[in-house]
């Protein structure tokens, strides 16, 4: 599992899935589509786990150079060992007890 990661395609347009089930299974269950980039790194704070950064696809149109690639409209993905919780910036947008920071990894 590579720390970035974008879309198998590469013709600029959004919804494409991600490498990363978990990003996929989120992007589902929020409604949105895959927006092009993610990335994971440890979760800084009290609690341990895994921070997921990944570009959504949610209808707004997107107005930025061309060589910059994904949405620019972001969620993250704060995975523990007994959740998942999913922040829109301080906004918690969904908490899902039924995936795991072992999500990530896919193990």
């Amino acid at each position: 599992m590579g720390l970035f990661r974008k879309k198998n395609d590469d013709d600029g347009t959004t919804g494409a899935r991600s490498s990363s089930p978990l990003v996929n299974t989120l992007c589902a269950r929020l409604g949105v589509g895959y927006g092009g980039w993610d990335t994971v790194g440890p979760l800084r704070g009290p609690e341990q786990g895994t921070s997921i950064v990944f570009h959504i696809d949610d209808g707004t149109p997107i107005e930025r150079e061309p060589f910059l690639k994904g949405t620019g409209v972001t969620r993250e993905a704060r995975a523990y060992s007994n959740r998942v919780e999913v922040w829109d910036g301080q906004t918690l947008l969904a908490t899902y007890h039924d995936l795991t920071v072992g999500d990530v990894f896919a193990s």
